[in-house]
């Protein structure tokens, strides 16, 4: 079966969608474009890079997500020098070296406006769709300063309608509105271990940033208008078939530690969706 399909942003939430894609190969679904955002962009291009869902854990397994991580600039905590450096080490330069066509949205934040990328450089595209404000550093490319696409479309279905007239099934793996913060938090948060693992030193402003919870009500402020936008886009423009993975809610964009997890919901949510649809 034939599908177009879109992928949302998450972060870790998002290695979601390789269960995801090891369902659709038990069952034969075959995507012939993608739409994705920030996580979802970046599964999408290692899928039409040639990588099946078995390859794709087997690399998510050996990644030392902290040694990723440095310090940002144009505003970001964190920097995107060791996120660039292993898409490159495993995805080609172009879109045009993709199997499929594949899509994916960023926003300048000098103008506001949604950007669509599907040509050209493929690496600084998928760093500009991951890009979430405050966290990862913006992105400076074709003299535009770009941030995650999850601010306007983290779930860019109008646009897969645009590349296929193929039926649509979309995976939304967004941090859900209603998780709960830690006001009172008895472990050190990721930020304040991203700081120690950076410098060997123990954060030195850690009181000040209430061991991270500014960062936490940050993004908390970022998921739940998003989920907004996203609702009122899927009610104007819905999939053939919508697959949300049953994840906690605690489950967060940076707790890739947790990835087997995400994996095996992804594919338990895509067989419970497959079993019973009627296009496939």
């Amino acid at each position: 079966m034939e599908i177009g399909l879109v992928l949302s942003g998450g972060g870790a939430r998002g290695l979601a969608h390789i269960g995801v894609f090891k369902a659709f190969e038990e069952y034969k679904v075959k995507p012939v474009a993608i739409a994705g955002c920030s996580m979802g962009a970046i599964i999408g291009a290692f899928h039409g890079a040639g990588f099946d869902a078995a390859s794709m854990e087997e690399i998510t397994e050996k990644i030392n997500f902290l040694k990723l991580l440095d310090f940002g600039e144009y505003g970001g905590l964190i920097g995107g020098k060791g996120i660039s450096e292993l898409l490159s080490k495993h995805l080609p330069e172009k879109f045009s070296d993709l199997s499929l066509p594949l899509s994916m949205t960023a926003v300048d934040v000098q103008t506001g406006s949604l950007i669509v990328f599907n040509s050209g450089d493929l690496i600084p595209a998928l760093r500009a769709t991951s890009a979430l404000p405050g966290l990862l550093s913006p992105v400076k490319h074709e003299e535009r300063y770009l941030v995650d696409g999850g601010l306007l479309n983290n779930l860019p279905v109008d646009i897969i309608r645009t590349m296929t007239l193929k039926p649509v099934i979309a995976v939304d793996i967004a941090a859900p509105p209603h998780r709960r913060l830690e006001f009172e938090p008895t472990k050190p948060s990721m930020f304040e271990n991203f700081y120690s693992l950076i410098t060997g030193k123990k954060n030195p402003i850690a009181d000040l940033l209430n061991r991270g919870l500014t960062m936490e009500l940050f993004m908390k402020s970022f998921d739940v208008p998003q989920r907004v936008l996203t609702e009122m886009r899927l009610s104007m423009q819905p999939p053939e078939v919508l697959i949300r993975p049953e994840l906690d809610s605690q489950f967060g964009v940076e707790d890739f530690f947790r990835a087997d997890e995400a994996i095996e919901q992804g594919y338990q949510a895509a067989l419970k969706v497959l079993k019973k649809s009627d296009i496939v």
